[in-house]
């Protein structure tokens, strides 16, 4: 991973990475580049729970020390929109009776810093709900996540709505989340499936640097 903080973050060494990023801050390294080494860690996280080495308790220790380390003083200042060129806009959830929002908050943090405009309607979003939302924020995008695997149905069901409200061909689903493996991969009228936040972000810009030809 080659930077201390990345592996103390990936390694839920909560304590160190915290003690790390106030080193780095001291010795001038900016709030981006601590912000991007926090992502990175969480990204490293993320996978780990899809090879089973990690729990959902986990994920939610991560989210809590990125949380921690943005609130440090040193860190409060920090806007990540600052100077961004306005690349687009993603409109996010987790599906119907899924209240895990970790991997989601991970990709809506690093949308975020990259300048896309992301609008998150939380957890346990109704596919109804996800129809309403296009059409008052006209994303560019729909991104659905679902970590369990009781609710991937709900992945369908939304994606069909979309469609039967006609808002379909002007944008892209890209679908992620814990409950989709290679099982899964083929997941009918998604434009992208994937559970790796790097893969996913360039997979998004993309989209917006074409749509934006």
């Amino acid at each position: 991973m080659g930077n201390k903080l990345v592996e103390y973050v990936s390694e839920l060494e909560v304590n160190l990475a915290k003690t790390e990023a106030r080193k780095m801050l001291s010795e001038g390294v900016s709030q981006k580049d601590i912000h991007q080494l926090m992502l990175e860690g969480l990204n490293e996280i993320g996978k780990k729970y899809e090879a089973g080495e990690c729990f959902i308790g986990d994920l939610i220790v991560s989210g809590m020390l990125m949380k921690d380390i943005l609130s440090m003083d040193e860190m409060k200042t920090y806007n990540p929109n600052e100077n961004k060129k306005f690349k687009g806009r993603i409109l996010m959830g987790t599906v119907s009776d899924d209240i895990h929002d970790i991997g989601k908050d991970i990709m809506l943090e690093m949308f975020t810093a990259e300048g896309i405009e992301v609008m998150d309607l939380g957890v346990d979003v109704k596919p109804e709900k996800f129809v309403e939302a296009i059409q008052v924020f006209k994303p560019h995008i729909v991104g659905i996540s679902c970590v369990l695997t009781t609710s991937i149905n709900y992945i369908f069901e939304t994606i069909k709505a979309i469609e039967m409200s006609g808002a379909r061909e002007s944008l892209k689903i890209i679908v992620g989340g814990a409950a989709i493996n290679k099982k899964y991969y083929s997941i009918d009228h998604a434009d992208a499936v994937t559970n790796d936040a790097y893969e996913g972000l360039h997979i998004c810009e993309n989209w917006l640097q074409e749509m934006d030809r």
